[in-house]
């Protein structure tokens, strides 16, 4: 950390959590693209902004055998696709994602589970300040798509509801 002045008493302690934070943060957010993340703590100010990852996973495109080519369908019209009728619920911040307030406790909805506009469904963790992820409509909890204590990114899906029946 470089910057013209050099903090001393409460100021000293409190920047020096702050950016041992960060530098907690920018571990875990090894290959990820954060743009920008800024914390401010009075006159002092931490930024970190982050490029695309270093190189993308290479992807190998399968040759299909001839016993996945006998059971594909003859055209695209054999083919009957049911729209998605999920909506998801997504992280609305960087941080670690958990169902439950603490450790040991019922989550705060399971699968099946009917919610409500507002309901919170989960939470996400971000320098140890909790942020309640709520229910953005009303509907049934079809699916988890982040797992328990799982890292997450901004916008991530976290849970897919469906029509409640």
């Amino acid at each position: 950390m470089t910057d013209e002045k050099t903090p001393d008493g409460p100021d000293k302690e409190l920047i020096r959590s702050v950016w041992e934070e960060a530098r907690d943060l920018v571990k875990r957010l090894e290959g990820t693209t954060v743009r920008k993340f800024k914390v401010e703590a009075g006159e002092y100010k931490i930024e970190i902004e982050r490029g695309a990852p270093a190189s993308a996973p290479a992807t190998v495109a399968a040759q299909p055998t001839a016993a996945a080519a006998a059971a594909a369908p003859a055209s695209a019209e054999d083919v009957a696709v049911a729209p998605d009728v999920r909506h998801a619920i997504v992280a609305p911040l960087v941080g670690t994602f958990y169902r439950a307030p603490q450790p040991g406790a019922k989550p705060f909805v399971e699968e099946g589970d009917v919610v409500d506009v507002g309901q919170t469904v989960g939470i996400v963790e971000a320098m140890k300040l909790m942020n309640e992820v709520k229910a953005d409509r009303s509907g049934k909890v079809a699916e988890f798509a982040a797992a328990e204590g799982e890292w997450v990114e901004f916008e991530q899906v976290l849970v897919y509801l469906e029509p409640a029946d």
